[in-house]
């Protein structure tokens, strides 16, 4: 592909986008509506109920639609293997056995196929159909997985040997074939990546989580006016509303019959909405008083509804993939209570959602009522706009896809070296210098820049350079986002204030090549060794223990199967690292290498930000830490020792005991002075009674 021609995108699948009524619509028109200017995408789809006719039409100034219908022996012949199943719907996995009675729809997809740069398969249906047409030396493929579909089918169709079972072996096949033929494989969590690579062996480096989200420029909190107009409009009395919306999916029944049998009955002062297509799985069953079913809802309604609403709710106990109700519910600033199921995949760098059990889903909703403060619901507003916008997302899959394209013929590069920089563009042209001066040219450098300006040396020519501009802020999030980009085998993190010296990049190749290992942290030198004016920013002495991504190197296979940095750490440039290392020491050795060196000039702590004070905020963090890895942190602790010479330790890491709700364990109590055991013990008394309800804000579930 010429980079500068318009990189035509082509998307296959067997439904339609508009209405955009269900995940998986709601999912398609969100990854593909704004890919970039410069990214022209068609997507062909059918109709899977007969009826409606040939349509052609403009979404977004980037994204058109072409439905092609299926002809009426396909629709009998599905509605005769859905009978032979029990009724179950598979008209969509049984699309590549069915699709040759529908001519029409297969030569648009065969056309639209050939003619592209890039072809995405959101679901496998249409692979099967088109791949001898593919031509992998000049187009991309990508699949865009919504689902395991392999497993989610043999949850729903698996019947021990009959006609589902022959359904599901077919799936898995089709998806199995689909997943090693693709450059790329979407995934909607690191969850469905896990599963994708354990049951498919799909390599992790091939993967990317591409989230789903929410319209965050449309879908916005409701006003106080906003929110009496929705609720007289509705017909609504004063009773608070608990909300749920699904489409008429499996584990979104099992969902509503609980909010019906269970949750309505005992919480009889609110009133319970079920929304959306799974309203008809209620349709010829009792209900009680409180419950109301409005049926589908359109994106007008569904707006007025989540205005409406006092707490959204999520009761899932079963499914893959993600689910949008909840960043749905994130968007409109509500209240969430969540089970686990319901919440998977949602990672957030700050409490966004409750997540409780069955047994005290009640008691959780219950309290979210009482909290007037809004805390919860604002907090869950932040997050979507950071994590979950499609307008973000699609930005980010257009640029992910666009390189990827872009690169198709080009070598792979051994080392991805990933740079996040904040304000310091004078340090991060004096480190592409050092770049500059690698004796290993075998690699490519990926800026993330998080600063209000962009950096005028972004065209770099001695380098290869990929320079992303974002308005997110967090080194751990640049570095995601850079090794989202990344193509080399290893991914290469050092700071945009350091300096690597001409070997650094050459002798970890050496190494990794003569050993089994996951990854290399290198020696980070500095001055002013034990000056208390100078804090000097080096892992001497705690070689293995710290893992400072001011120099750490790590195999993309190792980062992505890990999901790469946790975001629950959140902005501060703190422990995030150390975390990571520790989760990666897992999947095997990681050396120290003092041949691997960059030097890291010391900080003055005349800066504000240098101080002690204000770095000791970062401590926070280690209760994460500690939380997280309960049997490494005490080592790290008693190793650092930092309220030998630090005042200010104690404080902020009790407030991140608290913060984080963290049970401390036995070992870190006995490096704690007797007055800071006691403020533990009277910390953990006071929780005990919220902790009795098994509800607690949650972050994303790693």
């Amino acid at each position: 592909m010429r980079p500068d021609r318009q990189l035509k995108i082509t998307v296959l699948d067997m439904q339609p986008i508009d209405p955009p009524t269900g995940g998986g619509r709601v999912r398609l028109l969100g990854l593909y509506h704004a890919l970039g200017a410069d990214m022209r995408t068609l997507y062909v789809g059918t109709y899977d109920w007969p009826g409606p006719g040939f349509r052609r039409q403009m979404l977004s100034s980037t994204l058109e639609e072409l439905l092609i219908p299926l002809s009426s022996e396909h629709f009998a012949a599905a509605e005769a293997r859905s009978r032979e199943t029990g009724g179950r719907v598979v008209i969509d996995c049984t699309f590549p056995e069915l699709a040759h009675l529908s001519p029409e729809y297969i030569a648009a997809a065969s056309e639209a196929a050939r003619d592209a740069d890039a072809v995405v398969f959101s679901h496998p249906w249409i692979y099967p159909l088109v791949r001898e047409l593919l031509d992998p030396a000049r187009q991309l493929i990508v699949y865009d997985s919504h689902n395991v579909e392999g497993l989610l089918r043999m949850e729903l169709l698996d019947d021990d040997g009959g006609a589902g079972t022959r359904v599901v072996r077919d799936v898995i096949r089709v998806e199995f074939e689909l997943c090693h033929a693709a450059n790329l494989v979407l995934t909607c969590s690191h969850e469905d990546r896990i599963a994708f690579n354990r049951l498919y062996g799909v390599p992790y480096e091939r993967m990317r989580v591409i989230p789903n989200g929410t319209f965050t420029q449309r879908l916005t909190p409701a006003t106080a006016e906003q929110k009496a107009a929705a609720r007289r409009t509705l017909g609504l009395g004063p009773a608070p509303v608990a909300l749920f919306i699904g489409s008429k999916y499996a584990p979104n029944v099992e969902a509503a019959s609980y909010i019906a049998n269970t949750l309505a009955p005992e919480l009889s002062h609110m009133l319970f909405v079920v929304a959306g297509g799974v309203g008809d799985s209620l349709a010829d069953l009792p209900k009680p008083f409180n419950l109301r079913v409005p049926g589908l809802v359109h994106e007008d309604t569904k707006y007025r509804w989540l205005h409406a609403t006092d707490v959204a709710i999520n009761p899932m106990f079963s499914g893959s993939g993600t689910n949008i109700k909840m960043l749905d519910y994130m968007a409109a600033g509500l209240p969430i209570v969540s089970t686990a199921v319901g919440a998977r995949g949602i990672q957030t760098s700050s409490d966004a959602f409750y997540v409780a059990q069955a047994n005290g889903f009640a008691k959780a909703i219950e309290s979210n009522l009482a909290d007037a403060s809004g805390s919860l619901g604002n907090a869950a507003r932040r997050q979507v706009e950071m994590f979950y916008s499609w307008e973000r997302i699609s930005h980010d899959l257009g640029s992910l896809l666009r390189r990827h394209a872009s690169t198709l013929q080009a070598p792979r590069p051994f080392f991805s070296v990933v740079v996040p920089t904040f304000e310091r563009h004078t340090l991060l042209t004096k480190l592409m210098q050092t770049l500059t001066n690698q004796s290993c040219r075998d690699f490519e450098v990926i800026v993330v820049d998080q600063s209000a300006k962009i950096w005028p040396d972004q065209d770099w020519p001695a380098l290869n350079l990929v320079y992303v501009h974002t308005d997110l802020r967090g080194p751990g999030f640049a570095r995601n986002s850079g090794a989202k980009l990344a193509r080399g085998t290893v991914i290469a993190f050092v700071d945009d204030d350091c300096e690597p010296f001409p070997d650094w990049l050459g002798n970890a190749r050496a190494q990794f090549q003569e050993h089994d290992i996951v990854g290399i942290e290198g020696l980070v030198e500095s001055g002013r060794m034990g000056d208390p004016d100078w804090r000097a920013v080096t892992n001497e002495g705690f070689e293995g223990l710290g893992f400072m991504t001011a120099n750490l190197l790590l195999r993309a296979e190792t980062f992505h199967a890990i999901d790469g940095f946790d975001v629950a750490f959140g902005d501060m440039p703190f422990r995030e690292d150390t975390d990571l290392g520790w989760r990666a020491e897992k999947l095997g050795r990681i050396a120290f290498s003092r041949r691997v060196r960059v030097y890291h000039p010391p900080q003055s702590r005349a800066l504000e930000r240098e101080s002690l004070e204000q770095r000791s905020v970062f401590f926070e963090r280690d209760a994460l830490l500690l939380r997280k890895h309960p049997q490494k942190y005490p080592e790290l602790m008693r190793r650092e020792a930092q309220w030998a010479s630090n005042s200010y330790f104690w404080p902020h890491f009790l407030r991140g005991i608290e913060r984080y709700r963290v049970e401390v364990t036995e070992d870190v109590k006995r490096l704690m002075p007797p007055h800071v055991r006691l403020l533990v013990a009277a910390n953990k008394s006071s929780h005990s009674e919220s902790a009795a309800i098994s509800a607690a804000p949650r972050r994303g579930v790693r």
